[in-house]
């Protein structure tokens, strides 16, 4: 294994820390071996003389979960995992062959149980591990696995568990927040671009990369662009706009999108989330009042409708029925006149589009930026999404969490979202 005799810096431009999480609910694995080519791309693409790595993976077959740290730096002492020799692991093996250039050092450790990744305590304990191993003046935190938006990341279970485990949005923002601010969050999982995410994470982190859609496991991401981004001497907004560019010309081959035709990707200016509040704040005090009048209540849920964006089953449409367009419904209701409800959706089109989308990325229009939850009303679109259970128990169970969300507290959003205005479709509401 090499080791370095030259003193290292005693802390780096950049770190990388990636936690995978190959569960699901499903009996395949189909997860695993798109983690392991992704993981060894990163590895890959690092330039160890400015950018740490370190990365937890927690598969789906074999149990148990590794975590090493490729750095210049030696490793602290291990706290909790087992150290294993990389050479015996076919997977760190590799990883150890393509950067062995006598200036990194791999640290590997493995957890035979089969710890829950959708634990907060979990998450806590590798973000620790990646401060330790990896020290530098910003870190990207990079999630890879399923994910469901405003209702969370992940679906795992320990050993012996039944029920499974999904990581809320409360405990991902208080995880990244405890371990340090971020500079950038970049999510390979579905629908995280969401403003409840957004607002979750505005102490957490700087940046967020996410997309409003379905996120395909098809294609390695393009690490080593990435990586050429990590720059010193760039500020982070810069960066996180590169990364994003880079992720749109990846998307733009059909191939690494497929089997959609579109995979939207935003950078959100997590600096601006605190603005969302006033408005969304009037729009929900105003969609109240309008609920009392049937003309105007039923022109609010037609707006509001035509910003669903999609469902999961549609390729050319692979969002989510539980999810809206923000920018999309902001123009809908604000096109209404000139009544408070028209007024509010302005401003808060205005703070979405204009200040927290920094960037943004799609191929069709029906992608604007950012989502927010919106509960469907009908029976067909209740079957088609994944975020609104049709199980009641798992339903109210998600309700009362959504309603304790720092957007919906700030806003009180879920009073809309969660008892959504009527509409006629097809002659049944």
């Amino acid at each position: 294994m090499p080791r370095t005799n030259e003193p290292a810096p005693s802390r780096k431009p950049w770190a990388v820390l990636a936690y995978t999480v190959a569960d699901d609910r499903g009996g395949a694995s189909a997860l695993d071996t798109a983690a392991k080519e992704e993981l060894r791309a990163l590895c890959d693409a690092a330039d160890f003389t400015h950018v740490s790595v370190a990365a937890q993976v927690d598969f789906k077959r074999p149990k148990g979960v590794f975590r090493g740290s490729l750095t210049a730096l030696p490793p602290p002492p291990t706290q909790g995992f087992a150290p294993v020799r990389d050479e015996n692991h076919p997977l760190w093996r590799k990883i150890l062959g393509d950067v062995d250039d006598g200036r990194s050092v791999l640290k590997v450790e493995a957890e035979s149980r089969d710890l829950s990744a959708a634990r907060a305590d979990v998450l806590q304990t590798f973000l620790s591990f990646g401060h330790e191993s990896c020290p530098a003046e910003r870190y990207v935190i990079y999630f890879y696995g399923h994910a469901y938006g405003p209702m969370g990341l992940f679906c795992d279970r320990e050993t012996g568990q039944r029920e499974t485990d999904t990581l809320r949005l409360n405990d991902l923002a208080g995880t990244i927040r405890a371990a340090g601010r971020a500079a950038i969050v970049v999510f390979r999982d579905c629908f995280m671009n969401t403003l409840e995410a957004a607002y979750q994470l505005r102490d957490a982190a700087s940046f967020m990369v996410a997309t409003q859609a379905l996120a395909p496991i098809a294609g390695v991401w393009p690490w080593a662009k990435f990586m050429g981004v990590l720059d010193r001497d760039k500020q982070s907004s810069e960066v996180a706009r590169a990364v994003g560019a880079e992720l749109a010309a990846f998307l733009e081959v059909s191939e690494h999108r497929s089997p959609f035709s579109d995979v939207p990707y935003s950078v959100l200016d997590l600096h601006q989330a605190g603005a969302l509040v006033e408005p969304l704040k009037a729009l929900v005090g105003a969609i109240e009042v309008a609920r009392r009048d049937p003309i105007q209540s039923a022109a609010c849920a037609s707006a509001i409708e035509s910003a669903r964006t999609g469902s999961p089953t549609t390729p050319s449409r692979p969002g989510d029925p539980a999810l809206v367009d923000v920018p999309t419904m902001c123009e809908s209701l604000g096109a209404l006149g000139e009544g408070e409800v028209a007024a509010a959706a302005r401003a808060l089109g205005e703070v979405v589009s204009g200040r927290l989308v920094s960037w943004h990325h799609s191929r069709r229009a029906r992608f604007k930026g950012a989502s927010l939850f919106y509960k469907p009303v009908t029976a067909r679109d209740l079957r088609r999404s994944y975020l609104q259970a049709e199980d009641e128990k798992i339903a109210a169970a998600d309700a009362e969490y959504y309603k304790s969300l720092a957007l919906c507290r700030a806003t009180g959003w879920h009073r809309v979202a969660l008892n959504p205005l009527a509409v006629e479709v097809g002659g049944k509401k």
